[in-house]
Order: structure tokens, then sequence, then C-alpha cells
């Protein structure tokens, strides 16, 4: 079935010539130290890719709303960063909706196709890796429930990206070499991102005439041509050539789930965070265990602060992992976990000046929420949307099916042997994606997300608390060095003070230097809005192609 190619109407802001072609140089240069911090009045787009933000901002101009704007946002970047997430993929998306004060989460995890058994050990990349992804299912479903335009609309700046091709940054090149002996096996996938058997290089065009085919599909068809259609007979063909699990009945029965979020509160904001299967519980946990000290008092980078803060992440974490599967087959304690008492339990745990080698999880009370990518929407009305979304390692299973474009997810790896995330049919795995949106007296405060594997549960409450703790702006909490504990390893960036490094050495902590705006850490991307003037700022990860833009 062939497609009429798809364009931006009238209505919905084409790219300007001008404006494309600036956002593409800026790519093709290498990326600055620091990002300027971006102000907008109405409405605004933080994403790993300034096409990908501007793409939303069109959808928000054309009279879109943060829904519209975030589907189309997460289709475009799914185009120009097809190693961190795509068609093939999953993810978590948290809506507040500012007239309702509803709060809702769209969970479009991928799922364990029904026959996938393991008995050598989970696979960590190749067919047998690809779980059922379900990122056309979420999107589809996001926009049917919570936004206003049709699914041809918030598609074409996709299909425009992927049909035109576009100049590809320093950092895609870099993650294309990293990857090319993988990519070189892969026929499909060496079209697209060689040129005569090498890397592509910043600034040359990648397209992806395929991948806007299956577009322009999903643009006519819904989510029905990937799950039940065209697209889905493809998947299939590859998955039998290639001895991957995945079944029509597995494509056939995906559904995504509306879920309600994880919440709490901090210092007197609201926290809304992503449910279970994934980490917005540890988010709201260790915020919880902070919030029993007084690191206002605290310089940002003080030893104390760090210390504190890194025993709180472990915390946070250890309940996690102890506790979260999908709550569709585990029962979790998620009260217990966020009971603000069960947090003073923890808090009185960490003992000053010292580290912790080893965090056991807790007891709570059973009373009744480095691939990857992240965008933050806000538009006039002040309704908000953060999503996190992934083909879990760069390029995923390293597959793309063929004619098609998709590239597919290797989500299986991130099941566990045993215990809440034990691998069962149909179940979806946990992982520590956490889009998070903060309120203060019931409007929106912040709108942040963040990749990174497991650095997103530690950058996530970090940012929080450099926003509320420290009064620090959207790009400087983002820019501020960041570490990572485990065990009594402390992975940090060496923007951290000299001093501050010697103090929690003699603390215990074996200190690992990482590079400077490490991409280790993820590439956060959030908005701010000041409660008087109502004014959108916006800040960018320099640790990654970031780009806000606003109107």
């Amino acid at each position: 079935m062939t497609m009429k190619k798809l364009r931006p109407g009238p209505n919905l802001g084409r790219f300007s010539l001008a404006l494309l072609m600036t956002l593409l140089l800026a790519q093709a240069a290498p990326s600055a130290a620091k990002n300027v911090e971006v102000t907008a009045s109405l409405g605004m787009v933080a994403s790993a890719h300034p096409l990908a933000s501007q793409a939303g901002v069109d959808i928000l101009k054309a009279g879109g709303n943060a829904v519209d704007a975030a589907v189309a946002a997460a289709f475009a970047v799914g185009v120009v960063e097809p190693n961190a997430s795509g068609l093939g993929g999953e993810g978590m998306m948290v809506i507040y909706l500012a007239k309702s004060r509803k709060a809702v989460a769209i969970d479009y995890r991928s799922a364990a196709p029904a026959a996938a058994s393991f008995p050598q050990g989970l696979p960590s990349t190749g067919p047998a890796a690809v779980a059922v992804p379900g990122t056309v299912a979420g999107l589809c479903l996001a926009l049917e429930r919570y936004g206003t335009m049709s699914l041809p609309q918030v598609l074409a700046p996709a299909i425009l990206l992927a049909s035109d091709g576009f100049a590809i940054s320093s950092t895609l090149a870099l993650i294309i070499l990293d990857n090319f002996e993988e990519i070189s096996k892969e026929e499909s996938l060496s079209k697209i991102l060689l040129l005569d058997g090498l890397p592509l290089e910043a600034g040359q065009t990648l397209k992806n005439p395929e991948l806007a085919e299956s577009l322009r599909l999903i643009a006519a068809g819904g989510r029905d041509v990937f799950y039940r259609g065209e697209l889905a007979e493809k998947i299939i063909a590859e998955m039998e050539a290639r001895g991957g699990f995945i079944t029509r009945s597995d494509l056939a029965a995906y559904r995504a789930v509306e879920r309600p979020p994880v919440q709490g509160t901090y210092r007197g904001y609201g926290l809304i965070s992503a449910p279970p299967p994934v980490g917005g519980l540890a988010v709201v946990e260790t915020l919880n265990i902070l919030e029993r000290f007084d690191l206002r008092r605290l310089a940002p980078l003080s030893p104390r602060r760090i210390q504190l803060m890194a025993e709180a992440m472990k915390r946070g974490m250890a309940d996690w992992r102890a506790f979260v599967g999908d709550p569709d087959f585990v029962r979790i304690p998620v009260a217990g976990l966020l009971a603000k008492r069960y947090a003073k339990t923890r808090a009185a745990e960490i003992e000053p000046g010292r580290a912790s080698a080893e965090v056991a999880p807790g007891a709570p009370a059973r009373e009744e929420s480095p691939s990857t990518t992240s965008l933050s929407v806000v538009d006039a009305s002040g309704n908000a949307v953060v999503l996190t979304q992934t083909i879990s390692d760069f390029f995923g299973a390293k597959i793309m099916v063929a004619g098609t474009g998709i590239i597919l997810n290797n989500e299986m790896k991130n099941f566990s042997s045993e215990g809440p995330n034990a691998l069962a049919p149909g179940k979806r795995m946990r992982t520590t994606i956490s889009p998070t949106i903060v309120l203060k007296d019931s409007r929106v405060w912040a709108a942040l997300g963040t990749p990174g594997a497991a650095r997103i549960l530690t950058t996530t409450p970090w940012l929080i608390s450099n926003l509320i703790d420290c009064r620090m702006r959207i790009q400087e909490a983002i820019e501020m060095p960041r570490f990572f504990p485990s065990g009594l390893e402390l992975a940090f960036e060496p923007r951290l003070p000299e001093e501050t490094v010697a103090a929690l050495a003699k603390m215990g902590y074996s200190l690992v230097p990482r590079e400077e705006f490490d991409l280790f850490f993820g590439g956060a991307q959030g908005i701010l809005i000041d409660r008087k003037t109502a004014k959108r700022t916006g800040g960018a990860d320099p640790r990654r192609d970031g780009a806000v833009v606003g109107y």
C-alpha cells in the first residue's frame, strides 16, 4: 500500500527554510560547554534535539495542546535520534491537565512475548532480545484521549524529517562510530547510517525514506497498522527469519495502559512521577528521605550535601530494586514506600560523614508509581507533559525491520532472573525512566526528565533539589556537576570542588572521575514556570544535543 507523501499543512506552521538551516548548522558544529537558557511567554518544548523541539512548538502555534505537541515531538525525536528511541521502542508519559487538575500516566512499556524463554540467561542483543514495542500504541492513546489534533497532523513533522533528512550532530556521529562494528553487520542499518561503508560524519545528511513510509502508513491507519496490519506483518517476517519470539498474537494483544502516577510532596511542592514498573517511586522516596535534612543551609557542592544525597539515593534505588515490577503481575507497596514515616526511618540510617558500603532494602508497611531520550512540554494553558522513551541500548537490538526503517528494541535484557522483575509472558520489564512534573499550589511549576540508565534515579532528585533547595534557575540546575553512588563507589564529574572530592574520600567513598559534561549522566531537559509572571524558562543539557524552543 503506497500513501501520498504527507506534508505539514498551512495550519501546522511549516518549518521555515531559514530556521531549518540555522538548526541544522548548529547541529553540525561541536556543542558549546554551556547552553543558553530560553524564555517564552506561551508554549515551550525542551527535547534532546532542536528539530524535535521545533516540531512540538509548531504544533503548539497551530493550536494544539501540550499532548499534541509532545506526541509530535516524540515521533520526531525518534527520527532525529535513531540511536535512542523510535517506533520499535517504548516509554512512559506523565500528563497534568491544568483546568481539571488531573494527573495521568500513559504506560507504553514494551512487553515480553508469550513464548520467550531463556534457560541460558537473558540476551543482551539480537532478535531474542526484542520485546513487543509500545511506542505507537502509547502515543496514539495519549493523542486520542487528551489531544486535540489528528494523527496525520502530529506525524507530519516526523515524516518530513525522515523523508528529506537532517544534518547529523557530532554527538550522533560519535555514537554511530562507537557502534560501527555492529551497524556494519546489519545491511538495513548500514544503508542509512554508513556512507560507502564508513560512518556518517557530523554535518552529513541522514535520510530514512522507509521510515517516512512507515510513518505515513501509521498516519493513515492508526495503531492497527503497526499491531495488526502491514507493519505488523513485516515485523513478524523479521522475527520468523531471525528466530525472534514476537508473534502475531503478541502484537495484536498489546495495549498501552493509563495508570495513576506516583505522587508525593517535597517541601510544599507537589510531585507527579512515573508509576511502576518504572522509576518514579524511587525518585519520590529519595526526596522524602532528603526532606528530613535541611539542605537549604548547605552549599550546593558541599561534601555534606553530596553525602546526604548519595546516601538517600542509594536507599531509594535499593527499595526500587527490591519491590518494583509490573503492577499487573506483582503487588508493590507503593503507599508504604512513599510514607513520610518510612522516609524518617530510612533517613535515620544515614551516618554523618560516613559512606555506607551496602544498603539493604527496607520494610515498608503494606498500605494502599545510557540510551533513552526525554522531552518536556508546557502549553499556553498551563498543561504539561513529560515523557521518556527508549529502545534500551543505543540502536536497540541492532536490528532494523526490512523495508520499514524501524529499529527494534533490546528490552528483554531488563528483566531479572528472580524477584518482582522476573520474566513472565506479557509482563512489562522494570526500568528507571522517571518523567516528573512538579506543582506549586496545584499549578505546574516544573516539568523535567532525563535519560541515563540507572543515573535517571539519581539525576532526577538532584535536579529537583537544585531547583527547590538551592533556588537555581533551570539551566544552572541541569549543568551542575553530577555524581552516581553504587555501594562505596561514587562516580562524579570532575567539576566538583577539589576540597569536596577530598572530603568525600575521607568519608570512605571510592571516587571514580568521569568526563566533563559526561553522556554517562544522561541529557536532562526541563521547563520552569515563574509563578508571578507565568514566563516559561527552559533548559537543555550540554551532555546531549538538547534544545529548547518556545514562543
